[in-house]
């Protein structure tokens, strides 16, 4: 099987890298589930979602609106986006549909990391 894919856990998508956010902080919009937003730390990016510190009240399969501010300054308010699995007090999101300027940003973001080594 290809190294980019996840072995035995049965999430056989493809994975792409992830970039490290330390001190980013992500307010999680989930009105269905809670009235008021929740701020929870960043744990890493990449062009297909978010890791991230999940509060336990938020399940798998729930549709959250995210808004957060990346180093650079790159800023992003709510991205909507699909909890799709949870590990303890960590938990991963996918980003759902969104602008093509929105996407391009964060991909420009991306690639400007990643060419700097990070």
């Amino acid at each position: 099987m290809p190294q980019n894919r996840t072995e035995g856990t049965g999430h056989e998508e493809r994975r792409s890298r992830r970039l490290p956010i330390p001190g980013v902080l992500v307010a999680i919009d989930a009105p269905q589930v809670a009235p008021k937003p929740w701020a929870v730390d960043g744990l890493d990016v990449n062009a297909d979602g978010l890791g991230l510190v999940l509060p336990a009240e938020i399940p798998e399969g729930i549709r959250v609106e995210l808004s957060f501010k990346l180093a650079d300054g790159a800023e992003f308010s709510r991205l909507p986006a699909t909890v799709r699995h949870q590990w303890g007090s960590s938990g991963g999101v996918c980003f759902d549909a969104w602008s093509d300027g929105e996407r391009l940003k964060l991909l420009e973001y991306l690639v400007r990391r990643f060419e700097q080594g990070e």
